[in-house]
């Protein structure tokens, strides 16, 4: 089914039209793959990864939260809305989508901001009055257009984050655990256990952190999920922290890299500050050069009220980009105001 915008930029062939899967999930890959190589982004996503992702939504609806765009049937580019309930107890609306390099600069951009706020306002007008509701981009440093876009419609940074890396791993220190504290393998059948220890941790930060059986679900199925690669401290029968590292396989082969991802580092409040998270990162990163990786990299909010940067930074790690996070205060209209702009046909 078509959509028709109003405000669409008049490219000869253009048409919208909402998600079909799974022949999409391919598209949406390709999309940002493509768009992070022009944006010099040193990530890729692999199709399999956008199939687990869509196969178990969270706050997104699939038949109404996605519009593509395509010439004469060729993709070119994708919107995407959603939500999420934000630790502050506010609500963040979405703002994501992607532009072939090849079809920026014509506007298109633009008009799909304009259908993802509008969207989004739509959605936002079902939802609880009285509490804080603004539209989110996260953006990297280098994607200038994407900056650009967000910068010219009102939006403000009001986070930075910063991807760290450690070019090598040689010279791993050797730091002890805290008496009482070991390591032991993760296993499968604790799984539901480190994602709720992932989201204890994580309530307390600044952002989101997604507590629901969806995502839950998108943990099991993620594809790149090796829980060989898992650091997990206990005391008796009680989980005190874990990091779940990673090795994104297909976007190494792509970008002809052999790095691990030091991943979600999380240590309960009970056990903070006594030199956990620093132990598990360093075993971290023996379990990484055991696998056969020779760099690795890992993401931490700029103002980590908990020390994490200097705790990355004892270990090895440096900061190699950043980016940043943008919001604006979103106002739910009524769906008439909102019609009148955008309709299906």
């Amino acid at each position: 089914m078509s959509i028709v915008l109003a405000y669409g930029p008049p490219i000869p062939g253009l048409r919208f039209r909402r998600l079909q899967r799974p022949g999409d999930d391919a598209v949406i890959s390709g999309l940002l793959n493509a768009g992070n190589a022009a944006d010099d982004v040193p990530r890729r996503v692999s199709a399999a990864q956008i199939a687990s992702w869509l196969d178990h939504p969270s706050n997104l609806d699939l038949g109404e939260d996605l519009l593509m765009a395509e010439v004469d049937g060729v993709p070119i580019g994708y919107a995407e809305a959603g939500w999420e309930l934000d630790n502050d107890g506010g609500r963040n609306y979405s703002t994501w989508g992607q532009v072939h390099p090849d079809w920026r600069r014509r506007g298109l951009g633009t008009a799909m901001l304009h259908w993802i706020e509008e969207r989004q306002a739509r959605v936002a007008a079902t939802h609880p009055a009285g509490i804080d509701k603004r539209m989110q981009s996260w953006v990297n440093d280098t994607e200038a257009g994407r900056i650009a876009l967000l910068e010219a419609h009102d939006y403000a940074i009001v986070r930075y984050d910063y991807e760290m890396e450690r070019p090598n791993l040689d010279e791993i220190p050797d730091l002890a655990l805290a008496e009482g504290i070991e390591l032991r393998p993760a296993r499968e059948e604790d799984l539901r256990r480190f994602f709720e220890t992932e989201v204890e941790v994580f309530r307390d930060h600044w952002g989101a952190i997604d507590g629901s059986d969806a995502a839950f679900e998108q943990m099991r199925a993620d594809p790149r999920r090796d829980m060989g690669l898992w650091v997990v401290a206990w005391q008796g029968d009680e989980i005190v922290g874990q990091v779940l590292n990673r090795i994104d396989r297909e976007a190494n082969a792509e970008l002809g890299l052999k790095r691990g991802w030091v991943n979600s580092v999380g240590v309960r409040a009970p056990w903070r500050r006594r030199g956990i998270a620093r132990a598990m990162v360093a075993e971290s990163l023996r379990v990484l050069r055991d696998a056969g990786m020779t760099t690795a990299g890992l993401g931490v909010d700029a103002e980590n009220p908990h020390g994490a940067l200097g705790v990355y930074e004892s270990v090895g790690f440096a900061v190699a980009r950043s980016g940043r996070v943008y919001r604006k205060p979103l106002s739910p209209a009524t769906d008439p105001e909102l019609i009148a702009r955008s309709r299906t046909s």
